[in-house]
């Protein structure tokens, strides 16, 4: 078992990561921002929470950990938040982060990042591979990469051991409610109609369990040594229409309504394929290894 840190507990991804290692019997220690911040699905037991923010963290918080999971981020879609909020937090809160670690002896960082980061470039590969170049379109992805390219140079310069995975798609229990699927899943519980665009665009759609099981795994893997990061896309491996992925959760849940592809306009500016290559990606043993 492993002495843990972990930041962004209380969000989506944070709070299944949080449960699986607590869980696999792992000593969480976790940032939340007040003492009434929870996690957003039920956990199996509680952590060692320390309150604050990422500006607020200590040395001392970190002796004895032996990975960090840096899952915390601003302005994660569809919420919005200033530019200096995304600087605040992705660019300098992530940099400091990793000082911290450095500084206190944890040898092992694995950091969460963004499909958003691609942007532009997913417009040239049937599937991005994680060296792709970085053209944000969004300020979310633009805050994203520019912290990336800090981590992984300081992770050179000091010999740390750096995991960055991208997500794709990830979907499940505690997602924001004005999400795609959380807003699907309340619809077709409902049994009402479910407006959407046409669907067309091609992604990959992973469970949020998964996601858990692949972060938490590289807090062990192997393959990632001293001042060389393992940067990686995060996904299911299997590419699919939104359309599909739709009506599949629809026959699912047993919906009664109707799927209404589309009733909505889609975006000017959608990328239609955007789908990871995952050669760098291991398989879990389970959800919860």
């Amino acid at each position: 078992m492993m002495r843990l840190f972990l930041t962004g507990g209380t969000g989506f991804i944070g709070s299944h990561v949080l449960a699986a290692a607590l869980a696999a019997g792992h000593q969480v220690v976790a940032l939340r921002r007040t003492s009434q911040s929870a996690a957003v699905i039920p956990l199996p037991c509680q952590p060692e929470w320390c309150e604050g923010s990422l500006a607020s963290i200590g040395p001392s918080q970190l002796v004895g950990v032996e990975a960090v999971l840096h899952l915390a981020a601003a302005g994660v879609s569809p919420k919005r938040v200033s530019w200096a909020e995304l600087v605040e937090a992705n660019v300098d809160g992530s940099l400091r982060l990793l000082e911290l670690a450095e500084a206190a002896g944890v040898r092992r960082c694995v950091v969460a990042g963004s499909s958003h980061e691609y942007g532009n470039a997913a417009r040239r590969y049937a599937a991005i591979p994680p060296d792709a170049p970085l053209e944000p379109l969004n300020a979310y992805g633009a805050s994203k990469a520019a912290g990336f390219q800090l981590l992984r140079a300081f992770a050179i310069e000091q010999g740390l051991e750096l995991f960055y995975g991208r997500i794709f798609t990830a979907y499940g229990e505690g997602q924001f409610a004005g999400n795609f699927w959380p807003s699907l899943r309340r619809a077709a519980l409902a049994g009402e109609d479910f407006p959407m665009t046409s669907g067309r665009q091609i992604s990959d759609f992973i469970p949020v369990a998964a996601v858990a099981a692949h972060l938490l795994q590289a807090c062990r893997r192997d393959d990632i040594g001293a001042g060389v990061p393992l940067v990686t896309n995060v996904g299911s491996g299997v590419a699919t229409s939104l359309l599909a992925f739709a009506e599949a959760e629809w026959e699912r849940l047993r919906a009664t309504g109707r799927l209404l592809p589309a009733s909505l306009p889609d975006r000017p500016d959608q990328i239609e394929r955007y789908v990871p290559d995952l050669r760098r990606l291991r398989i879990p043993a389970s959800p919860r290894s």
